[in-house]
């Protein structure tokens, strides 16, 4: 295995391969790696070329595996003098996050894998601390969806989630056409709530049409102090998936079949969802309402 070259498994354009390294039972693989001179150093802060080197440093970092075998790219890199953020940064290789220990794509495989299996797993899988991959998939979270898009919200969805057996509740609020996650709020108090619609416009709050809810009385006295033109009403069940922007359109939706759930339909401009129990469908009533 030692005559063989691993260096078109690592397709890097600013290092180069000095020296490599496997141990007798082939569990663990150390690539040693420079900077490729032919590259000026960038800034990794500002993207910029910098000129001045203020010290070079050395790095282990965990990259992907090859088949069983641990990878492991010991690489020295420069920290830089940059004049343009006038900061003392590490240069940018296109090869690992400044705050991580692992190569980007394995990150990306490591949230990859976050998606359809438990932390827990996945760190056993890489043999990895949990703490690592949890940071790396919160990176990639906050990365992603960490400014929901507040504009053009029409139909809300209120919801309560219990982590930690219970003992801690989270609320929710999702865009209900889209499905998507607007707000996550501690607790699910009338001020949780409230501090969703505090980030609101007085614009953005009028195009609000419709709040789905259950009939958790702190979430119903949050939206009748934020939106005092809304009126509720009680529907016994919701559709799921949401409907989509088009379907809220049309004169009378029919929703689809869930299990545990019950078959209904609506006419727009209302809202219909899905769930056993009541629930509390909030309405925007009044055409020429004041902003809230």
């Amino acid at each position: 295995m030692s005559g063989i070259s691993i260096s078109p498994y690592f397709p890097f354009r600013r290092i180069k391969i000095t020296k490599q390294a496997v141990d007798a039972a082939a569990t663990k693989a150390v690539i040693d790696v420079v900077p490729d001179q032919r590259f000026q150093p960038v800034c990794h802060l500002c993207g910029k070329k910098a000129l001045s080197v203020h010290s070079w440093t050395q790095r282990s970092v965990r990259d992907l595996n090859l088949a069983s075998t641990q990878v492991w790219l010991r690489c020295d890199y420069r920290k830089l003098l940059c004049a343009h953020c006038h900061r003392i940064s590490i240069e940018d290789l296109e090869l690992f996050h400044p705050y991580l220990r692992v190569t980007r794509r394995l990150a990306a495989e490591i949230h990859k894998l976050c998606k359809v299996m438990t932390v827990t797993d996945v760190a056993r899988h890489f043999e990895l601390d949990w703490k690592t991959v949890k940071d790396i998939d919160k990176h990639y979270l906050e990365l992603h969806y960490g400014q929901p898009d507040l504009n053009g919200l029409r139909i809300l969805a209120v919801d309560e989630i219990s982590i930690r057996k219970g003992h801690r509740y989270l609320t929710v609020v999702l865009n209900y056409e889209t499905g998507h996650v607007v707000y996550v709020g501690k607790e699910r108090k009338a001020r949780t709530l409230s501090r969703f619609f505090n980030q609101l416009t007085a614009k953005q709050r009028k195009l609000i049409q419709a709040i789905v809810m259950d009939m958790w009385d702190p979430y119903i006295k949050a939206v009748k102090k934020n939106c005092p033109q809304y009126r509720s009403s009680l529907t016994s069940s919701m559709s799921w998936p949401p409907l989509a922007a088009s379907s809220i359109t049309s004169e009378t939706v029919s929703t689809a079949r869930r299990p545990h759930t019950t078959r209904m339909s609506l006419k727009a401009p209302s809202i219909c969802c899905s769930r056993t129990g009541p629930m509390s469908v909030v309405r925007n009533t009044a055409s020429n309402s004041k902003n809230c």
